[in-house]
């Protein structure tokens, strides 16, 4: 085991940093309280309230005294009355809380830091694509340029931002360049990001910490990102899943998004650390992962946030490690760890839903429901769908919409049917006489198109009597399990809670549901 502070646990972590930055902070609202006091006292006939304002009054005073009071001959001369506050203020800060220097560098040349002569860098990387900053930041660009180029020429030296360098995956880059866009984009951002991290690795010091902040749900960019941290000589010590985004988004709005970040703790991997296989670290993987979840869960990290904490876990095993190699003598990626996580956590959230064993339920009907579980919303990515189903295993991903028609998907993305559109495809019959239940998603769909078709409570309780399904265990605990993860704002949702209130066939047996409502 580790002897690294971060493996204590998260409480002891962030007691002891939180206390540090809030020291920093506490010091740096004082300063500006003073600032502020003192540039009151010197405008006495100044009705604004904060610095930036009283910095613009004076800039408009400036302005009176010289029409043009950006010329580059005047700067050289004297300092633009602005440039020379903010040096004021910066000076007078950093006699009061310390050496503090910022500066606007490319994370890929550090060349103003010498090797080995930082204590610690904390990050928070692009994520993958989700976000095209430079694209995003043009709009802004033009205009600080048309109100800072002057001040700061060595930033607005171009007519728009630089995407170029920009170390962000952008399919739109690489059109019409013979392969696929997408790929090149990946190669593109894997590049970037290693000599980011080999940079990082230079500049740390052998007893360095690097905190990596990441949030995507796409298991390709973790990938990605792991492969280039690896590679550069770090290991992961251990890793933190933080609720960090605001669910109100706009950008997040309907998109089953995550709302965990997961910190990775990195140090410097031991350079005479020996190469692994792994058929050997496979288990001990999932050992790990299994041996968090309950954790993760106690601190309400749940759903795609409980699978995406469980890479943090993976790495934390993977990266110790340098290469692992396959049996047949390849290096393995870790995206191969990230696939275990999953599977461990598909399994250990499935268990924990059922309450018991989960002998009976087959694997179309695991992936519905876990998909439910992860998800909370009918519409995902299709690589996530074709992962859960890796990790449950059992048919091919492929047949979810051509064979069983339990999605739809288009442009990347999936969405589960219900069970009116499974129907018009003629994924089951409610047809007492021809039904046949060869998966229990196909019971559970055919009971609630039965209650949408007819209307009434009668026909489900003939519709279960006649296809023997009142007297089926398994499917009255898949009725259960649906109850626990599809959102109450589904009609599935609806037609089910309709189904349990009026039929005692079900509401004697689904426990679960009875005591949830009792205790409401």
């Amino acid at each position: 085991m580790w002897n690294y502070i971060e493996t204590a646990g998260n409480i002891k972590l962030w007691d002891i940093y939180s206390k540090s930055v809030a020291n920093f902070y506490t010091k740096l609202c004082e300063y500006i309280n003073q600032e502020k006091s003192t540039l009151n006292k010197k405008q006495k006939n100044s009705t604004t309230s904060n610095l930036l304002d009283l910095l613009y009054n004076q800039e408009n005073q400036e302005k009176k005294d010289n029409d043009f009071p950006y010329q580059t001959e005047e700067l050289e001369e004297e300092k633009h009355p602005i440039l020379s506050r903010v040096e004021g203020i910066e000076n007078s800060f950093l006699t009061r809380v310390g050496g503090i220097k910022i500066n606007l560098e490319s994370a890929d040349s550090l060349y103003h830091l010498p090797n080995k002569s930082l204590e610690a860098i904390i990050t928070d990387p692009p994520y993958y694509g989700t976000i095209q900053y430079a694209e995003l930041s043009d709009f802004f660009y033009v205009w600080l340029k048309l109100t800072l180029g002057d001040i700061f020429p060595d930033i607005f030296y171009q007519e728009l931002t630089d995407k170029d360098r920009e170390a962000v995956a952008n399919p739109s880059r690489f059109r019409n360049m013979g392969i696929s866009a997408d790929e090149l984009a990946k190669q593109d951002y894997e590049a970037k990001m290693a000599m980011a991290w080999n940079e990082a690795y230079r500049v740390l010091r052998d007893d360095g910490v690097l905190t990596v902040q990441f949030n995507h749900k796409e298991s390709g960019a973790w990938d990605v990102l792991a492969k280039a941290l690896i590679d550069a000589g770090f290991e992961i010590t251990a890793s933190w899943a933080v609720s960090t985004e605001n669910p109100q988004n706009l950008h997040q709005a309907k998109k089953n998004s995550v709302s965990s970040t997961v910190i990775l703790v990195c140090r410097k991997r031991d350079i005479n650390a020996p190469q692994a296989w792994w058929d050997d670290l496979r288990p001990e993987v999932a050992n790990q992962v299994e041996a968090r979840a309950g954790y993760f869960e106690d601190n309400d990290i749940t759903g795609i946030d409980l699978y995406l904490s469980a890479f943090g876990v993976a790495l934390n095993v993977f990266s110790k490690s340098y290469p692992i190699l396959d049996n047949t003598g390849n290096e393995v990626r870790p995206e191969v760890a990230f696939a275990e996580a999953r599977k461990a956590i598909a399994s250990y959230r499935f268990r924990k839903l059922l309450q018991t064993d989960t002998v009976g339920f087959d694997a179309l009907t695991q992936w519905y429901l876990l998909a439910w579980d992860a998800f909370s919303a009918r519409e995902f990515p299709f690589d996530e769908a074709r992962q859960l189903a890796l990790a449950i295993g059992g048919f091919n991903v492929n047949d979810l919409g051509r064979e069983y028609k339990l999605i739809d998907s288009a442009s990347g993305t999936c969405k589960l049917l219900t069970p009116q559109q499974r129907l018009k495809k003629r994924a089951f019959t409610v047809n007492p006489q021809e039904f046949k239940m060869d998966y229990l998603i196909d019971g559970l769909h055919a009971l609630i198109a039965v209650y949408e078709e007819e209307g009434n409570l009668e026909a489900v309780r003939q519709f279960m009597k006649k296809t023997g399904l009142n007297d089926n265990d398994v499917l009255t605990k898949s009725i259960e399990v649906a109850f626990k993860v599809i959102p109450d704002s589904m009609k599935e949702k609806q037609t089910l809670i309709n189904l349990w209130l009026g039929i005692d066939e079900i509401k004697s047996k689904v426990q679960y549901f009875q005591l949830s409502i009792d205790n409401e």
